[in-house]
């Protein structure tokens, strides 16, 4: 129940680099937290990989969040489930890119254009 390790930066950084090997963090459980201050740019956790990056052997996958979810890719997207696909919500908007040449008759182009950009 006690902590057996603790790394403790007041101010500043802590790097952890392995310039020509593998990091593995191992536990029963492993808890990434940010904590943030208001509406000052902090408490954000970012990944990020040059070639790709996985998720893989779990049963459960959670993602849930307060105000807005958000996955693009500037590429092709597969989504795709072998039981069931639940999909729920207010309103369900589909809009093709094809409006970008020819808007449809309830609106589409501001969508499309929102949607190519890739952050």
């Amino acid at each position: 129940a006690d902590d057996t390790l603790v790394l403790n930066a007041l101010n500043g950084n802590i790097c952890i680099t392995a310039t020509n090997g593998k990091i593995r963090l191992q536990g029963t459980d492993i808890e990434l937290v940010a904590i943030g201050e208001g509406d000052k740019g902090k408490g954000h956790i970012t990944c990020s990989a040059t070639e790709q990056f996985t998720v893989h052997k779990t049963p459960k996958i959670i993602l849930d969040s307060d105000s807005l979810t958000k996955i693009t890719s500037g590429g092709i997207m597969w989504i795709a489930s072998n039981s069931c696909m639940k999909i729920y919500s207010s309103i369900i908007r589909g809009v093709t890119d094809a409006v970008a040449i020819k808007d449809s008759k309830v609106g589409g182009q501001y969508f499309c254009k929102e949607n190519n950009q890739t952050n």
